[in-house]
């Protein structure tokens, strides 16, 4: 993911050799010109929106960084780094639409909220037992639900989540 993250910077920072060159190999496999979204610590769903697009648009990431003259070969990734990045998005797009259940509607609250936690727990369970998903992103599944498990006991001290839930006594 890292190769990603800096093909992207590359790409957008070199406006006169690498960004022609990258909208004209899009021209060439008749996609539109458009600018692989940088991966931004501080927004949501972002590192998802990067890998959504690169595997989306595969063929331009690997003619871009197989061009000698664009010096971008050491981003290129081999098959089995393309398998690990269609697996993290997939696990990612768990939170993305985790995200999109919270705040569809106008006001989020808890009521929303927990349930979605309680879907993405069950299905980060299910992930992290697959065998189809490399230990890598097991690895990552199982302290994504460390995480969200630490979040998920603050609420049973909370009456406002009591409440919500419908639990009060």
């Amino acid at each position: 993911m890292f190769q990603l993250q800096k093909l992207a910077y590359k790409i957008i920072h070199s406006s006169t050799i690498v960004l022609p060159a990258w909208h004209q190999i899009l021209a060439d496999l008749r996609k539109s010109a458009t600018l692989m979204p940088r991966d931004v610590a501080t927004r949501w769903n972002s590192t998802y929106d990067m890998l959504d697009y690169v595997i989306e648009h595969r063929k331009a990431v690997d003619t871009v960084t197989q061009r000698r003259d664009l010096g971008l070969h050491k981003f290129r990734l081999a098959d089995h780094e393309w398998e690990i990045v269609k697996q993290l998005r997939d696990m990612l797009k768990l939170y993305s639409q985790g995200r999109y259940i919270i705040f569809s509607c106008s006001t989020p609250n808890l009521a929303t909220v927990i349930p979605a936690m309680d879907h993405i727990d069950e299905k980060l369970t299910s992930y992290s037992h697959n065998k189809k998903y490399a230990l890598s992103i097991c690895a990552a599944v199982e302290l994504a639900k460390k995480t969200l498990n630490c979040y998920y006991e603050l609420t049973d001290s909370s009456e406002v989540y009591h409440i919500a839930m419908g639990a009060f006594f």
